[in-house]
């Protein structure tokens, strides 16, 4: 029997004893939580699904409406990430059902349902439903959060994402151009979540092959990561070759060549 079992077994059986006189009906839906957690942190999905369930089952029984529905969406990415999107929507749409029925329309437990649903669209190519579902997060992160949250800068991350994937560069470009906008302000210009936009936006000009931008933000993108990792790190690589690969679209041998040896060469330090 694996050791987190045996923990829950012995955490279990303590509440039945009625060892816990405070929290004592929050209990069995924690410790399923807990070894949900544990399972998703480890890797291993199918025991993360299993515990979600149950934990969703025992705060079904105690009225938690707002965990119930996060166990459900939490099943519903683990399902998304395993290709099997079909049975992440039935869990999704379970959660959505839930939560119009039982939370105020601007919470933020259904902000995140539509996240996940908004998620599993896109995995399956089905944009337009895609972009509804964030479009409705993004709405209730802006009305609870303020337009400068970190929270409010994804919705509009995963919005370009969306784009992208669609080919409409220039939507792409208008929700990553604000989500980085919200990121600069809240972490400052070399910030993680910063690079992540520059490079966003590098790979929406790169797009529309508006190859002098694309580098621009590529190469913002490379100095704020020199800037956090230093010379040389090995995980500079991948943004050496998207330089790299926009100079040859350009033409420019000399300079791909340049941005190619360097990608290697940190690979191989």
């Amino acid at each position: 029997m694996a050791k987190m079992e045996i923990i829950f077994i012995i955490l279990f059986s303590a509440v039945l004893a009625g060892n816990f006189a405070n929290g004592q009906d929050r209990m069995p839906a924690d410790s399923f939580l807990k070894l949900a957690e544990e399972y998703k942190s480890k890797s291993n999905p199918d025991s993360a699904i299993y515990y979600y369930e149950k934990a969703a089952i025992e705060n079904e029984k105690i009225g938690n409406i707002e965990e119930e529905i996060d166990a459900f969406n939490q099943i519903g990415v683990l399902l998304t990430r395993k290709g099997n999107y079909d049975e992440a929507k039935t869990w999704l749409n379970r959660a959505l059902a839930k939560g119009i029925v039982s939370l105020d329309s601007n919470s933020l437990t259904l902000a995140r349902t539509y996240i996940s649903l908004g998620v599993v669209y896109s995995a399956e190519d089905q944009f337009d439903q895609s972009l509804y579902y964030h479009n409705k997060a993004l709405s209730i992160r802006l009305f609870k959060l303020g337009k400068n949250n970190a929270d409010v800068a994804t919705s509009y991350g995963n919005i370009g994402n969306v784009y992208f994937r669609m080919k409409d560069y220039d939507n792409a470009i208008t929700a990553h151009f604000k989500a980085m906008k919200i990121r600069k302000k809240l972490f400052g210009k070399n910030g993680v979540e910063v690079v992540q936009s520059y490079t966003n936006l590098g790979n929406a000009y790169k797009g529309k092959a508006e190859y002098k931008r694309s580098l621009s933000y590529y190469e913002k993108a490379l100095h704020s990561k020199i800037i956090q990792l230093g010379q040389g790190h090995k995980d500079l690589s991948v943004y050496y070759t998207r330089i790299s690969e926009v100079y040859y679209l350009m033409n420019n041998e000399v300079k791909g060549s340049q941005y190619k040896q360097k990608a290697e060469e940190v690979v191989k330090q």
